[in-house]
């Protein structure tokens, strides 16, 4: 259909004519716009937008389950050759590992991350290196060199982008690395926050007296697999579970395991997916409610253009071509919307990536690219649409005579007319009341997660990880010569390491035996194993309950194994009698049955080991000279703020091995902080979305109210003259106003008590029918719905009637 250019300079002039009514509606349209770019943006980086290997679509993640345990588990690398030779239905099947190094021999020592992987991994994923090879088959043997390949980013900061890196070593964690190749730029695997540095092949883990690779029960590595072109997940997952099967039969000495095949984007995206694309129709109903707003703004302004739209079909104008104009008025106010909207979503995008969780991966990669400028422009034409078609009936309905009548006789609006605006209302009443309700929702959850008391005294506390190239013996006596050295350092109160820290995300899983009580392999307890300094309990401030903590005889060699459990562990399995002096044996993740008993010496309290929003889990603890398997974070509790010890200990460090770099410095606020990032960042951006709608409610019933007001001016007029108490006219137009915000609140609490339940499974210590929430939203809401009526009622209540009888 052609449509003039004289009708869209029509256009431009009329709403040239009326700055004010343009302005608020570019504007109230630009927020709109530009928060759904915003947040499309990030819903197409994280879920939508295909992962960056070839036929990703085939790629899926093969994950092991535990009875009792929601959260998969790793498997084994004897457990992964088992699944890869037995399997059919995969082109092929990697399993990977991810790891920090430390670089040196290169300039200043520096610390990398890496990942570990079968030799297959680049053929899995699709993506050859950009320069030199990949892994050979057998690169991940027993006794062979170890290969290395650079991420592009290395390549580039580190070795200044050299052609001829190529055949050098490297020497990482005092091994010897040879480079074969350097990845594409922009390849990313695996697909988290921080880029890997590099990639070597597992032959790294089959070193040693006892090499990881050879221990069926020391689970450490994550799968990918690409599944056969038209093989489903489904399949796979029949078939895999049928090998798992057979294998809990063949090695019953492992506890028993379940399969579950996920899509690789799945995997990467996790629980975030239900949280954006809730966000993303709280957004939505932001754009709604500004639509709704503007439908009425643009109503309002077709009824005083009722006598120019009645003159121009009187002069020959047809109903298609008056609809066609106002259509038109409205795209070119959307055009304008969007145009600025992209401003504020370019803001908006920064603003979401610096709130975003740390587990939200891709999220870095959000931006104004062509398929969010193509949403942009599909949200603007229908917004104008929205915009334009209930105004655009209206106008192009009325009849010269009414309209003449209704503008010099009567100066009220028609009933259609007042009745559409009233619904306009209570509809944007109803959007507004289910964002608030939400919002408040996620508000409370997060004040209860903060409630939380995590087991420890989390103030005053600094962390920090080293990774250390020596033998056990020699890692022993470093952290002693350290934590003494600390101990000593003015400012310190306490210093101590373990590893995993509370609420990092690094569990140590292991089953054992209880003496006196034998069992299955598959009935056996499990506990989350923490191997520890001994003044651990006493630098995170964690209560003794019973017996007593490790001291220097545990120490020393040939000192009786000994284990401290949590009062968790201690209800579980010994159901209320005394623990102390009872023995277990931990597996320690190796299935092995040479484990020693070690003997309980003390029960602690419950630490919030896996977030605060989770339940305590049974924990065991065991002291680091027994079972030097792998390096701590050390710990320090301070007198003085956390963050200016960091220099001192940095030289503490680097006084006895100057190569070694902090790593991860976090204080135990930080933890703690991260654990709720992702209710955080839900709970912040509903609560903004929900002050938009609240601001946009308040001025949508201001405008419908000053509207009303000012067409039934010489009514009132003549209510004062014939004798009308001006507070009977104030308190019928706050009535009115007050009865459409009621109603819309009714009906928008009956949807907010069928939606809520949509975020049931992001709510801590508060129910989607929250009684509280559902109470003072809506009294917020009403009472700013009583001061946007009263403020026009008041306006109306004090005009001279002798004056607007005149005017009239």
């Amino acid at each position: 259909m052609h449509i003039p250019l004289s009708e869209f300079r029509y256009a431009l002039r009329q709403l040239r004519k009326n700055p004010g009514f343009t302005t608020v509606a570019v504007l109230t349209l630009a927020l709109g716009i530009g928060a759904n770019s915003a947040i499309f943006s990030v819903v197409y980086a994280v879920l939508l937008r295909p992962l960056s290997f070839h036929d990703s679509s085939r790629l899926v993640a093969i994950q092991t389950t535990q009875p009792g345990r929601h959260d998969e588990i790793e498997v084994s690398y004897p457990g992964f050759l088992d699944w890869r030779a037995q399997s059919h239905v995969f082109e092929g099947m990697s399993a990977f590992d991810q790891r920090g190094f430390t670089l040196t021999g290169r300039g200043e020592p520096v610390h990398l991350t890496g990942a570990v992987a079968s030799a297959n991994l680049f053929s899995v994923l699709g993506v050859p290196p950009a320069l030199g090879r990949g892994f050979l088959p057998g690169e991940d043997k027993t006794g062979t060199s170890l290969p290395i390949v650079l991420s592009h980013g290395l390549w580039q900061s580190r070795f200044a982008a050299d052609q001829k890196i190529i055949g050098q070593n490297l020497t990482l964690d005092g091994q010897s690395f040879s480079v074969v190749g350097v990845m594409p730029a922009g390849f990313q695997f695996p697909v988290e926050r921080t880029p890997m540095d590099f990639w070597t092949t597992i032959a790294v883990d089959t070193r040693g007296p006892t090499p990881m690779t050879s221990q069926r029960g020391s689970s450490y590595l994550d799968v990918i697999g690409r599944l056969k072109a038209g093989v489903t997940p489904l399949t796979a997952q029949t078939e895999m579970a049928g090998i798992q099967a057979g294998l809990n039969l063949q090695y019953p000495e492992n506890r028993p395991k379940g399969i579950r095949i996920v899509g690789e984007l799945d995997a990467v995206v996790g629980e975030m997916r239900q949280a954006l694309f809730i966000l993303f129709g709280a957004v939505g109903l932001v754009l709604l409610i500004a639509c709704v707003n503007l439908s009425n703004l643009l109503l309002a302004r077709a009824s005083s253009r009722s006598k120019e739209i009645s003159v121009r079909k009187a002069l020959g104008a047809t109903q298609s071509m008056i609809l066609r104009q106002l259509l038109i008025e409205s795209l070119v106010l959307a055009a304008g919307g969007a145009a600025l909207g992209l401003v504020f979503a370019s803001w908006a995008i920064q603003l979401l990536t610096r709130l975003a969780p740390g587990g939200l991966p891709r999220v870095m990669e959000s931006g104004l690219n062509l398929q969010v400028l193509a949403f942009t422009g599909t949200v603007a034409l229908l917004t104008s649409i929205v915009l334009g078609l209930i105004p655009a009936f209206q106008g192009g309905k009325d009849e010269l005579a009414s309209s003449m009548k209704e503008d010099s006789r009567s100066g009220t609006e028609s009933p259609v007319r007042r009745r559409l605006r009233s619904a306009l209302v209570v509809t944007e009443m109803a959007f507004a009341i289910v964002l608030l309700v939400g919002a408040g929702l996620l508000l409370r959850s997060l004040l209860s997660l903060e409630k939380v008391d995590p087991g420890f005294a989390k103030d005053h506390v600094v962390t920090f990880g080293l990774d250390l190239t020596y033998d056990h013996a020699h890692k022993v006596d470093f952290y002693n010569r350290l934590l003494a050295k600390i101990r000593a350092t003015p400012g310190v109160r306490s210093a101590s390491a373990a590893t995993p820290l509370p609420l990092e995300a690094d569990d140590v899983t292991t089953s054992f035996d209880v003496e006196g009580h034998p069992m299955k392999q598959s009935e056996r307890p499990v506990t989350t194993l923490h191997i520890i300094d001994q003044n651990y309990f006493q630098t995170l401030k964690v209560p003794l309950l019973r017996g007593r903590e490790f001291n220097l005889q545990d120490d020393v060699s040939g000192a009786t194994p000994a284990v401290i459990i949590s009062q968790r562990l201690a209800q579980q399995v010994f159901h209320g009698e005394d623990p102390i002096g009872r023995r277990i044996r931990p597996d320690i993740g190796t299935g092995d049955s040479g484990a020693p008993m070690r003997v309980v010496v003390g029960v602690v309290g419950d630490v919030k080991a896996e977030g605060l929003g989770a339940p305590s889990i049974a924990e065991s603890y065991v002291p680091y000279s027994q079972l030097p398997m792998m390096d701590m974070s050390v710990v320090v509790r301070t007198e003085i703020p956390p963050g200016d010890l960091v220099p001192t200990l940095t030289a503490e460090v680097q006084a006895l091995d100057p190569s070694l770099p902090l790593l991860h410095v976090k204080t135990l606020d930080d933890y703690v902080s991260d654990s709720v990032g992702g209710t955080r960042f839900e709970a912040v951006l509903l609560g903004i979305f929900g002050g938009l709608a609240f601001l946009l409610t308040a001025i949508g019933l201001y405008g419908v109210i000053s509207y009303t007001v000012a067409r039934r001016t010489r009514e009132m007029g003549i209510r004062l003259a014939l004798g009308a108490n001006r507070k009977a006219i104030t308190k019928m137009i706050v009535r009115y106003g007050t009865l459409l915000a009621c109603t819309g609140v009714v009906i928008g609490l009956a949807a907010a008590f069928l939606l809520t339940r949509l975020v049931s499974s992001l709510l801590y210590g508060v129910g989607p029918t929250d009684p509280l929430t559902f109470v003072c939203a809506p009294i917020a809401l009403i009472a700013i719905a009583v001061l946007a009526s009263y403020i026009p009622a008041r306006r109306a209540a004090n005009v001279d009637p002798m004056v607007t009888l005149r005017q009239e």
